[in-house]
C-alpha cells in the first residue's frame, strides 16, 4: 500500500527537518511527503526542501487552520494510506508493514500508534465518543478529584494499559494513518474546526458509517505534546475550547449543547469570582477569556 505523509506547519520551522526525516524513516524513499505551510516565510518550506527535494509544499497566504490544511493535502494525495503527522513527533519505531497488515481488514479506516512522551511514558490518547458528561468531567478534573469513581475514567479508557491492539472510538491525531478510500466515503475534515476535535469528529463520523479505528501498539511514536507550533500567539486551550463547543453543537443536539455551554459558563464564572477575590489577575483574565469563548463559540486566531 502506497503511503503519503501529510505534515501541517504553523511556525514549525525548527521542527520540520526532524519531522520529515521521521516520516521517511518509517515510509521509505517511496513515501510522498506533502507539507501544508500555514505560515509562509518562516523558513519551514526551505527546511522541507533541503530534507526532501521531492516533497510537495502547499503554501497558504493566511493560517487556514488544521482541518482545512489537511483537506488541501488530501486533495492532492494519491497513496492508499495517508499519515497525518504532527511536526512535534520526533521518532517513530516499528514497521510500516504492521500498519499495512492492520489495514488488511477492509473496514479499518484509521490506525493509530502508541504515543510516548519524551520520558517514555504512555500518553492516554484513545477515548470513547465524547458525551456531555465527559466534557464537564474533563473540565472539573473529576478523575483526579474522585479517583475511585469509575465513570469519569471511562472516557479516556484509563483502566486500560495500552499494551494490546484493539478497536477504539477515537484517538488524538498527532500520528494517525487514514485509508484514503475511507476518506472518500466519509468525506473530508470539517473545516469549521479550526484546530482540535477535527479528527475526533471525522473518526466518529466514520464509525457511524461502519468503519473502525484500530490502536496498534506495535508502532510507537515519541510526541512532544502541544509542541507543534512553538511560535503560536494564542493559548491552545482557547482554540480547544472553541472546537469542543463546535463538536457539542454538531453531535449532541441543541438542548444538550445549550445545557453544556451554560454549565461551562457557570464553572468559569465561579472561577472568575474566586480569582478576582484572591487577587489572581492572570487566572481571572483567563477565566474571562474562556467565558467569552463560551458565549461566542469563537477563540482568537493565532497570528
Amino acid at each position: 500500500m502506497r503511503l503519503d505523509i501529510v505534515i501541517v506547519s504553523f511556525h514549525s520551522a525548527p521542527l520540520m527537518g526532524r519531522a520529515v526525516a521521521t516520516a521517511r524513516e518509517l515510509g521509505g524513499d517511496t513515501a510522498h511527503v506533502i507539507v501544508v505551510d500555514n505560515s509562509p516565510g518562516d523558513g519551514a518550506a526551505d527546511v522541507v526542501r533541503a530534507a526532501n527535494p521531492a516533497a510537495t509544499i502547499i503554501p497558504n497566504p493566511v493560517n487556514r487552520g488544521y482541518a482545512a490544511a489537511v483537506n488541501q493535502a488530501l486533495a492532492v494525495a494519491t497513496g492508499d494510506i495517508v499519515l497525518l503527522l504532527n511536526p512535534d513527533v520526533q521518532r517513530i519505531s516499528g514497521r510500516y508493514d504492521d500498519v499495512v497488515e492492520a489495514f488488511r481488514e477492509p473496514r479499518v479506516a484509521a490506525v493509530a500508534p502508541r504515543l510516548l512522551d519524551m520520558d517514555g511514558m504512555v500518553q492516554p490518547t484513545c477515548f470513547r465518543a465524547p458525551r456531555p458528561f465527559d466534557l464537564i468531567s474533563e473540565e472539573l478534573a473529576l478523575v483526579h478529584r474522585f479517583p475511585r469513581w469509575r465513570r469519569p475514567r471511562l472516557y479516556r479508557l484509563l483502566d486500560w494499559d495500552y499494551r494490546d491492539a484493539r478497536r477504539v472510538d477515537a484517538v488524538t491525531g498527532a500520528c494517525l494513518f487514514l485509508r484514503r478510500a475511507a476518506v472518500a466515503d466519509v468525506g473530508p475534515f470539517d473545516e469549521r474546526f479550526f484546530v482540535s476535535y477535527e479528527e475526533t469528529d471525522w473518526l466518529i463520523r466514520a464509525k457511524r458509517r461502519g468503519w473502525h479505528t484500530v490502536f496498534l501498539p506495535a508502532l510507537e511514536a515519541v510526541h512532544v505534546s502541544a509542541g507543534s507550533s512553538p511560535g503560536a500567539s494564542v493559548p491552545a486551550s482557547l482554540l480547544l475550547l472553541e472546537s469542543q463547543h463546535r463538536y457539542a453543537r454538531k453531535h449532541f443536539g441543541p438542548v444538550a449543547n445549550t445545557a453544556l455551554r451554560v454549565a461551562l459558563l457557570g464553572i468559569d464564572s465561579a472561577r472568575l469570582a474566586r480569582h478576582a477575590l484572591a487577587g489572581h489577575v492572570t487566572r481571572r483574565d483567563t477565566a474571562r477569556k474562556r467565558m467569552r469563548v463560551h458565549l461566542t463559540m469563537r477563540a482568537p486566531r493565532p497570528s
